[in-house]
């Protein structure tokens, strides 16, 4: 089918060019998409869940675009064109005569995505519409061959070209041909309202001085003692005799949302002497329904087996296609099992006599089993053989031992299938979590911040990290970036809302404290350049008040008047991530003032049928040859208004005009592009929310709904969407795209669209969960018997520690999460890996007690619930040091902090639910509350705001809580621990909702920290002056600095890398990618690992894992290890495993 669909196009292609050769040659752009359904593609997963995950499995149709053509070529070639619905036709008839304009620019191969635009402009009389083809090229494709259109007919029509190429956009594996809302142009008319004779004796020269970062604060990475114990119970690596593999199934949990509970199983198969083993299953079953339904299950194993003190239970799910089987774990559980196309089997055999009692409720139900030495329970199922209805189910009553832990107690367990299970749920990705109040474990309070007179939510819960929160801190007048502008609040020598752009050439470059010498270590933009500057007559340095309110996940309101108590006379400033125009709508008797510390050159009037009659369009060039666009759009069409010059520095409006509304942007490069300005202007962004969905667990869909506010001739808005939103953009944002693009301050060029809406679509990787896992490995997770010998070794040592009294005594709720998730990863290892239950139950128990200290708030630092912002924070602020616990109290690095006790959450959860336990459930709403702050995903939710931590716009978190500096991040790695944590949680307590919005974000933060903090030598999006470094250091809003507050580069090269690291997970590889993690080490770690040694040796070594497992799995296994190489949040177990896992799969 796909080669018939490349040979149909490949013709058509052809035949068309050699049709047209002697009339025009039209651009053409093909682009091969697959219709698939997702139910087909989950399933295909399951039967190849090798193969890589957006392995297209659809049907491949061929997409043959085409710019409009003339009516007689329309005809000419109508033959060769896709049959369309009568719709399409239409929408593909052309109202009037038109030539599609020439293509100078054709785009050749390149390491990135390229976007080229193509427009016709078709001009009637005073109007002409403009149509645009946008051609988005990936870096793996071919270029698009783009021909050159002979214009025939010159006097009939006006045909103009443009040619844009983005040269900031992420890779997509096709060409696609995206079309623009057609949008009015007509013939400009300019007139001069000023043009300065003479220039002033001064202008103004923006600060080029470079603020150092303080790098004094504590080292995150610490190898403080822990409180050691004896253990009476350890793991016997006698009883290891062989290899082991554990596969995903191995792994799986039953569905939450049903009152399954399993026993502990992961399923081993290890090969040893040989046993064939033949075993006959036949059961007929009946549910409590009153139609009833049958099971029937046969097979034939032939297996090698070598069993040893094993205890199993067998659970089944008879209305799964391929039912689920779980059973107890021990010391050693060794089996091997063969599957073939017409047979499936699955053995489990106890050495011992004794058989763990069960009851089964199962009607007319008999068992065939044979064992030589044991008695045998075995369950099968093919295809062939399985028959069910619909509403069948299967009750299993198991008598378990207890324990003096009600959550692990044993219970009645019921199983069934569900029409939603994890792998494929549908729905709402941004479901609240909870509603009601957090626990009262946290007790009410506030922190010791004062809010400024003026900001006001009206009751509701505040952003502290987000783009506005310098407006809500200090004097207020720190800027903020909404992007692609920065604004604040100009209280000296004028007196408004200040505006700038960025510019490529205003970058100032530096050098200092490196171990890249010749290799600039940071870039900033300079800040508060008021280019333009909204304010009115009656605004003064005291007379002006400003006002912050409606503050929601990506807007905030600004209100300025000349006093606190005018309700009237007042200046609205809507700031909106993304927002195209920064918009003012002045109210009441306010006269209307732009100010602009550049002073202004040239100031003209544009006029033009395409503007709508109560717009006017100025263009200001200033001082420094910067142009701006400045829309005024009057309430009613108002000939007496107008904007006059009182000298360079002072715009006036003629007159005070009630709901009067400015706009300013910067002008496009190509004054041919302002068109898409006029067609937006009238119309301004008042606020955006986020949502999304996901289909079958896998394809996921978000957007940003953008609220507007008067009109355009567009009926659109102009925002701007950022570098990694351009590969994956979907839905109507695809038929509005611009070609305009604005520098961004840190983060390239972002590209204008004619939308109120941007969509976007992502895979989600199921394949990730606990088990070590790299982009690497294509086989199964094997470990040999040297290897297990040495895990139980480690892990016995590790294990030989009181848990819940070195974690209690930590001054840091940082440092305690980190050593809870340590000892998290080494029971996971024990239970999954090593499987020695005994083991498993007394780590678990110690994980459980540990875990008590922070859920009864008995640690260092309690956590409080603050009544004033909202959220579950750190009392370390109380006695007046914001900056004790890492500034958690401040709302600093709340995702890093409580990422650490949400994945070990996790993890207890896991291995208890899997023991038959209750300990998730018991704890959810401790735990949730820990997501709730730092990632609530609803407004429903009104005690936490929306988002604390992650910027959905940014497509990354920022660090910095309520502190008077740029919003900023220094650790990319702990972010992504974050939502990797949330995603198994959600997995783990049945949250489906939950489970997938990690899995987004991780698969969000693949495209942004590969553009933005993660440097391949072919990134394009960062200045190419700082990639040599290969990491960023600190992201700013406004810089990027190759340093950490604890210690420069110069001195500690590890830290600056080693922070975009930990921990090393199993999500760490679909973020690091082999090849950046090869380069990394290659350009800059290979240079210095030898000189480092401490507790950042460890997360260097285990991040090789990435790309050399070999190298890893060496160093962690030395004779000659010493512990000073890890960090307290690191185990030489979990290193172990995670390396030697790499190792034997790659």
């Amino acid at each position: 089918m796909l080669f018939k669909s490349v040979l149909l196009s490949t013709l058509i292609a052809v035949q068309a060019l050699a049709e047209n050769s002697a009339h025009q040659e039209i651009v053409t752009v093909t682009k091969t998409t697959h219709i698939s359904n997702p139910c087909l593609e989950n399933y295909a997963k399951k039967l190849l869940p090798n193969n890589p995950t957006g392995l297209t499995t659809g049907i491949p149709i061929v997409i043959v675009y085409a710019p409009q053509q003339p009516d007689n070529q329309v005809k000419q070639s109508e033959s060769l064109q896709p049959t369309q619905s009568s719709k399409a036709q239409q929408q593909q008839q052309i109202q009037g005569s038109s030539v599609p304009a020439s293509i100078h620019d054709t785009p050749t191969p390149t390491d990135h995505t390229k976007i080229t635009v193509t427009s016709t402009t078709i001009c009637n009389q005073k109007v002409c519409t403009v149509k645009t083809f946008s051609t988005i090229i990936s870096h793996s494709e071919s270029p698009t061959t783009t021909t050159t259109t002979t214009k025939q007919n010159e006097e009939k029509s006006i045909a103009d070209t443009k040619s844009f190429t983005h040269k900031a956009l992420p890779s997509s594996n096709g060409a696609v041909t995206l079309k623009t809302t057609s949008v009015k142009t007509a013939l400009t008319t300019t007139s001069t309202v000023f043009s300065a004779t003479s220039l002033p004796s001064t202008t103004y020269t923006p600060s080029t001085s470079v603020s150092l970062v303080s790098t004094t604060k504590k080292n995150p990475v610490s190898s403080q003692s822990v409180v050691s114990t004896t253990k009476t119970i350890s793991i016997n690596t006698s009883l290891i005799t062989d290899a082991v593999t554990i596969t995903k199934e191995a792994t799986t949990l039953p569905n939450s949302k049903h009152s399954s509970t399993f026993t502990n199983g992961s399923i081993s198969f290890i090969s040893t002497s040989a046993n064939k083993v033949k075993s006959t299953v036949t059961s007929d079953i009946s549910n409590n329904s009153q139609n009833g339904s049958s099971l029937s299950l046969t097979s034939t194993i032939n297996q090698l087996a070598s069993i040893t003190n094993s205890t199993l239970t067998t659970i089944t799910k008879p209305t799964s296609l391929v039912p689920d089987f779980s059973y107890t774990n021990s010391s050693r559980v060794s089996s091997t099992m063969r599957n073939s196309s017409e047979e499936s089997s699955m053995v489990l055999e106890k050495s011992s006599s004794k058989l763990l009692s069960s009851t089964s409720f199962l009607n007319s139900s008999s068992i065939a089993s044979t064992t030589e030495s044991s008695e045998l329970v075995s369950a099968t199922t093919s295809d062939s053989s399985l028959s069910h209805s619909s509403s069948s189910s299967v009750e299993l009553s198991s008598s378990l031992s207890s324990e003096a832990d009600s959550s692990s107690s044993s219970e009645s367990v019921e199983t069934g299938s569900s029409d939603e299970t994890a792998s494929n749920y549908s729905g709402d990705l941004f479901k609240a979590i909870d509603t009601n109040a957090p626990p009262t474990v946290f007790a009410r309070s506030e922190i010791p911040l004062t809010i400024p007179a003026g900001v006001d939510n009206n009751g509701k819960p505040i952003g502290t990290n987000k783009f506005y929160t310098n407006l809500l801190l200090g004097n207020q007048d720190f800027m903020v970036y909404p992007l692609p502008y920065g604004l604040y609040w100009s209280k000296t020598s004028y007196y408004g809302f200040a505006v700038q752009h960025n510019n490529v050439s205003d970058r100032v470059f530096g050098s200092i404290n490196t171990n890249n010498k010749g290799v600039a270590s940071y870039y900033f933009n300079p800040t508060n350049n008021a280019e333009l500057i909204f304010s009115a007559t009656s605004f003064s340095k005291d007379s002006m008040h400003m006002k912050v309110s409606q503050m929601a996940e990506l807007s905030a309101l600004v209100t300025l008047s000349s006093s606190s108590n005018d309700e009237s006379n007042y200046l609205d400033i809507p700031l909106v991530q993304g927002m195209g125009f920064v918009t003012g709508i002045y109210n009441g008797n306010l006269t209307p003032l732009l100010n602009s510390l550049f002073g202004v050159k040239d100031l003209s009037l544009e006029t033009s049928d395409a503007l709508l009659s109560n717009v006017l369009k100025y263009r200001a060039t200033l001082l420094n040859n910067v142009q701006w666009l400045i829309y005024v759009t009057l309430p009613d069409k108002d000939t007496d208004f107008k904007l006059e010059v009182e000298d360079f520095y002072n715009l006036k409006g003629s007159k005070p005009v009630d709901g009067l509304i400015i706009q300013v942007a910067i002008a496009p490069e190509d004054n041919d592009n302002d068109k898409y300005y006029d067609a937006a202007a009238g119309m301004y962004v008042t606020g955006a929310t986020v949502s999304g969905s996901v289909s079958q667990g896998t394809a996921a869909s978000y957007k940003f709904s953008y609220t507007t506010a008067g009109k355009s001739s567009s009926n659109n808005p102009i925002v701007f969407a950022l570098p990694h939103h351009m590969d994956s953009l979907t839905g109507s944002a695809l038929d509005a795209l611009t070609g305009i693009t604005v520098t961004s301050t840190t983060k390239g060029e972002m590209t204008g669209f004619l939308t109120n809406e941007l969509e976007f679509s992502e895979t989600i990787n199921q394949d990730v969960e606990f088990l070590p896992w790299t982009e690497n490995m294509t086989g199964s997770l094997t470990y040999t018997k040297d290897q297990l010998e040495l895990l139980a070794s480690a892990a016995n040592k590790e294990l030989a520690a009181d848990i819940a009294a070195t974690v209690k005594n930590m001054n840091s709720n940082y440092f305690s999460g980190k050593v809870l998730d340590k000892y998290a990863q080494i029971l996971l290892v024990v239970s999954e890996i090593i499987q020695d239950e005994e083991v498993t139950k007394d780590a678990l128990n110690a994980m459980k007690d540990a875990f008590k200290v922070f859920t009864q708030n008995k640690q260092y630092y309690p956590l409080m619930y603050d009544t004033k912002f909202g959220g579950v924070t750190s009392t370390s602020a109380q006695d007046g040091d914001p900056n004790a616990d890492f500034g958690s109290a401040y709302y600093n690095d709340h995702d890093f902090h409580y990422g650490y006790f949400i994945h070990a959450a996790a993890i207890v959860g896991y291995v208890d639910k899997k023991l038959g336990g209750t300990w998730a459930q018991s704890n959810k709403d401790w735990v949730n509350s820990l997501v709730r702050d730092a990632s609530n995903p609803s407004a429903d939710d009104t005690y936490f705001p929306v988002s604390r931590m992650f910027d959905w716009f940014s497509g990354h978190s920022w660090a910095t809580g309520l502190f008077v500096t740029y919003k900023n991040i220094e650790s990319s790695s702990e972010s992504l621990h974050f939502a990797a944590a949330i995603k198994l949680w959600g997995k783990v307590v049945g949250d489906q909702s939950m489970e997938a919005r990690g899995g987004l974000m991780i698969s969000i933060m693949a495209r942004s920290f590969n553009m933005y903090f993660y440097y391949k030598s072919d990134n394009t999006v960062e200045p190419k002056q700082i990639l040599p470094n290969k990491v960023s250091g600190i992201f700013f809003e406004n810089k990027v600095d190759y340093t950490t507050f604890f210690g420069t580069p110069a001195d500690h090269p590890e830290y600056v890398h080693g922070i975009h690291m930990l921990p090393i997970t199993p999500s760490s590889s679909l973020v690091r990618k082999t090849s950046y993690v090869q380069e990394e080490w290659k350009d800059q770690i290979a240079g210095f690992i030898d000189n480092v040694d401490s507790g950042w040796t460890g997360i260097l070594r285990l991040n090789q894992a990435l790309f050399d497992p070999k190298s890893s799995y060496e160093f962690f296994a030395s004779n000659n290890w010493d512990d000073k190489w890890l960090d307290n949040g690191q185990s030489r177990t979990w290193s172990l495993a995670f390396a030697a896992g790499a190792l034997n799969a790659s």
